[in-house]
């Protein structure tokens, strides 16, 4: 394959802290190349680089044999790189059609002409083989459309390379094939594609090369045939990762958290029940209802009719703060809208949940104090930011993940009789934190918390769960112990098989 994207001796420095030192990259035309690394390595900061959203302190780029200049993100896609951020970028009330064609709207002057912008749009969906409503409001979709809108709209300029970050952190199993039969068809037109990914199975699945970084420094790159599971997870996180034990909990107590015939709008007649030193799996696809269960467990969204127990007293919990004061806390799946203050630093995103616990006599806060909780809480996250006082803002994917994790870590030191719950715990992590992370969750159970985690990795809810939950079309289909699964039992039942 022809070489397509070459960037030599790329390097980039922070205040306090180099981000990729004397990096090489190639990429080639009609290849599927990932791009790995735990959060911290450089993975970000390349991909920024890459589109122009960054300029690297030294270093140069080619595209097709040709040294290019980036200035900044319109360079990039003049010049045919476009990318796709793990994090949405679309106009939540803007139409499928407006945001596709974002930018490049037809008219004259500030007049849109909407029948061409709609046609337009069309004719891009149509070439991915996708039936959408142009006029739904993109908030309407699932996770899995609005990717696919995001990719439709990266299409418009007939791109030469497409860098994915993070694709299929929010996509269901079925989502997930739809985008990599797109990205097959995509590799036959020639469009390179850097795919950046802590999903090793589907790494394997997609991927041609890969290029690993550890410390702003490339560890190995090469074809894939070069590599196993093994060899990759101790290239990037440079050393083993041992498995978890998976043994089913042996101090199980009393039912901490349970509901009775529970409804909305989004799920109907919910019967489960939660018991401290245990965790407790829900499985089911995208739209199944999962997210919205555990957000009207914790007051976010009310229920219509049924009933909500805590240690046998049935109980209204009418918001989220009501909810913590109940010792329920989430940890939820959109880090960005619902768990992380933007505009503060870390160590306030890390405290914030737990103030009181650092008030002096006065009402005021002790530093020191509030410091070394979210140091700890660092340490055991492995979150790397430069320092406690970096914008949350300018953290990678997954650090902004563990600091949503961290701030409920550090928020008690006796966890016996809390509920804790789960959205996607290890969305956009990288391997070595996410087996971590699992360890620290499996530890809430042991300390006597009762834990409820939904998942759209399988393999991720069969390593860590005690017990199991499936969900379909709104409603709880089959409970029992993780021994009464298989992977492939509960993908059937999810998908209605």
């Amino acid at each position: 394959m022809e070489t397509l994207l070459e960037l030599q001796g790329i390097s980039k420095i922070y205040p306090g802290v180099t981000a990729l030192n004397n990096v090489d990259f190639t990429l080639r035309s009609g290849e599927v190349h990932a791009l790995l690394g735990v959060n911290g390595a450089g993975k970000s900061t390349l991909v920024k680089i890459i589109c122009g959203a960054q300029p690297p302190d030294s270093g140069t780029i080619k595209l097709q044999h040709n040294l290019l200049q980036i200035n900044n993100t319109a360079d990039a896609m003049r010049n045919g790189i476009v990318v796709v951020y793990q994090e949405r970028t679309l106009i939540p009330h803007f139409t499928i059609a407006e945001n596709i064609m974002l930018g490049l709207e037809p008219g004259r002057g500030q007049l849109i002409n909407r029948r061409k912008l709609n046609e337009r749009a069309d004719q891009l969906l149509k070439r991915l083989g996708v039936e959408l409503d142009l006029n739904k409001e993109v908030i309407q979709l699932g996770a899995g459309q609005q990717q696919l809108v995001d990719i439709v709209r990266a299409l418009r300029t007939e791109p030469k390379v497409m860098v994915l970050d993070e694709p299929t952190a929010a996509l269901s199993q079925a989502e997930t094939k739809h985008l990599f039969d797109l990205l097959r068809q995509f590799k036959k037109q020639g469009i390179g594609i850097i795919f950046v990914s802590h999903r090793l199975d589907e790494v394997f699945e997609i991927s041609d090369s890969m290029t690993i970084l550890r410390d702003g420094h490339v560890v190995s790159s090469g074809p894939i045939s070069e590599y196993t599971p093994a060899r990759v997870t101790q290239d990037i996180v440079g050393r083993s990762v041992a498995k978890l034990e998976t043994t089913p909990t042996l101090n199980i107590g009393a039912v901490l958290l349970e509901t009775q015939n529970l409804s909305s709008a989004e799920f109907q007649g919910v019967n489960l029940k939660i018991n401290s030193g245990e965790v407790v799996g829900l499985a089911g696809m995208v739209g199944a209802g999962r997210t919205e269960l555990l957000e009207t467990l914790v007051g976010f969204r009310r229920a219509t009719s049924g009933k909500i127990l805590l240690e046998g007293k049935p109980t209204q919990i009418t918001s989220p703060e009501n909810a913590i004061r109940h010792g329920i806390v989430l940890v939820p799946d959109k880090r960005i809208e619902k768990g992380l203050l933007n505009r503060m630093n870390v160590l306030e995103n890390l405290t914030v949940a737990s103030l009181k616990r650092y008030s002096g006599r006065l009402g005021w806060l002790q530093q020191k104090k509030m410091q070394e909780a979210a140091t700890k809480a660092m340490d055991r996250l492995r979150i790397m930011p430069p320092s406690l006082n970096t914008p949350v803002q300018s953290l990678s994917g997954g650090n902004k993940q563990k600091v949503v994790f961290g701030k409920w870590l550090a928020s008690s030191d006796d966890v016996r009789g809390l509920i804790f719950m789960f959205d996607e715990p290890t969305e956009g992590v990288d391997v070595g934190a996410r087996a971590d992370m699992w360890v620290i969750i499996r530890n809430l159970a042991a300390q006597g918390a009762a834990v409820l985690i939904t998942s759209s990795d399988l393999d991720e809810l069969m390593a860590i769960s005690d017990r199991l939950y499936v969900m379909r079309r709104g409603q709880i289909i089959n409970e029992g112990l993780k021994q009464e699964f298989t992977h492939d039992s509960i993908l059937q039942q999810m998908m209605g098989g």
